[in-house]
C-alpha cells in the first residue's frame, strides 16, 4: 500500500517535524470528535491513526482514573512524538498497521480517529478486525474530510500546482475507497457500507464547518520560519504538507519559486488576526459495534 508506505516513511517524518503547527490546524476538528466520542473515566479506549498523540493525550485526561488509552500509528516518527507527550505518560503506544493488528478480541470500549480511518489498503478487512477489538456496544467516532471542494485549504494549493505544472491524476485526492486518502471518505455512500459490512450499528453522520490556522509560529520546535508575514507562513507550510507538496515532490527550486509565488495572493484573502485561517468542512462519523 503506497499511502502507508508514505505515512511510514517521508511524510510521517514531515508531519513530525511540524507536529505543533500541524496540532493547531487540526485542534477543531479533534475537539469536535473528542465531544461526540465523550470518553468517561475507567473507559479503554484505542485511538487510530494517533499522529503526534494529541488527541491521545486529551482521552487519557478524559479516562482517568482507572481508564487507559492505546494509541496506534504506522509512522515511528509521529510515535516518538506521541510519546514524550506530556499527558500521554500512562498510554500505550503500537507502531503497525491496524488493518492487520492483532488486537486482543473486546479489549476496547470505544474507538476514536481523527482523520485517521480514511488510509487503509482493503478498508473492510480494517474495519472488520478493529470492530474485533471493540466491546459490544462499543462507541465509534470518526472524524474525516468532506469533498475536496469543500476544503479551500486543500483544493486552492493543488489548483494552483494544475496551473503552474499542468494538471496532475492525483488519487490522493480522490473520493473512492480504492483511493485511501485524506478525501477517500467524502461522500457517506463509500463509509457506510464499509463500516455496515463491519458489523458496526446505529451509523449516523454530521457535516460539521471548523477553521485551520495554517503556518508554523516562530516558536514552533521546527524552527523551519521566523516569518511575520501569515501568508509567507502559510506558503511555507502548504508547500511541504499537502496538495502542493506532493506536486513539488523532486521538482527543481524554480518550480517550487513558481508555485510559491503563485500561492501567495490566493492565500491573501483568508488573513485574518495575523493567521491564513481557512475554512474546511468535515464528518463526525458515529457508529456502535
Amino acid at each position: 500500500m503506497a499511502e502507508a508506505f508514505e505515512w511510514g516513511g517521508q511524510m510521517g517524518l514531515e508531519w513530525a517535524r511540524r507536529v505543533e503547527a500541524l496540532d493547531r490546524q487540526l485542534a477543531p476538528a479533534g475537539a469536535l470528535g473528542l465531544a461526540a466520542l465523550a470518553p468517561r473515566p475507567g473507559e479503554c479506549i484505542l485511538d487510530l491513526g494517533c499522529g503526534g498523540g494529541a488527541t491521545t493525550a486529551g482521552i487519557v485526561k478524559a479516562v482517568e482514573p482507572g481508564g487507559a488509552v492505546t494509541g496506534i500509528d504506522i509512522s515511528p516518527d509521529l510515535l516518538a512524538v506521541a510519546r514524550v507527550r506530556p499527558g500521554n505518560e500512562a498510554a500505550t503506544f503500537l507502531e503497525g498497521d491496524a488493518q492487520g493488528w492483532d488486537f486482543a478480541a473486546g479489549a476496547y470500549d470505544a474507538l476514536f480517529s481523527r482523520f485517521g480511518g480514511m488510509f487503509f489498503a482493503d478498508p473492510p478487512a480494517a474495519y472488520a478486525n478493529l470492530r474485533r477489538a471493540l466491546r459490544p456496544g462499543a462507541r465509534v467516532v470518526l472524524t474525516v474530510w468532506r469533498d475536496l471542494g469543500a476544503n479551500p485549504w486543500a483544493a486552492l494549493p493543488a489548483a494552483v500546482g494544475a496551473e503552474v505544472l499542468g494538471p496532475a491524476e492525483d488519487q490522493f485526492l480522490s473520493a473512492a475507497p480504492d483511493a485511501p486518502g485524506p478525501f477517500a471518505w467524502a461522500d457517506p455512500m463509500i463509509f457506510r457500507p464499509i463500516l455496515e459490512g463491519a458489523g458496526f450499528t446505529g451509523l449516523e453522520w454530521r457535516e460539521e464547518p471548523i477553521t485551520l490556522q495554517i503556518g508554523e509560529a516562530a516558536g514552533d520546535a521546527s524552527g523551519d520560519t521566523g516569518e511575520a508575514d501569515p501568508v509567507a507562513r502559510a506558503v511555507a507550510m502548504l508547500m511541504r504538507i499537502g496538495p502542493a507538496a506532493r506536486r513539488l515532490k523532486g521538482r527543481p527550486e524554480a518550480d517550487r519559486a513558481a508555485v510559491a509565488e503563485r500561492l501567495a495572493p490566493v492565500l491573501e484573502p483568508f488573513v485574518s488576526d495575523g493567521w491564513v485561517r481557512m475554512p474546511g468542512l468535515i464528518w463526525v462519523i458515529r457508529a456502535r459495534a
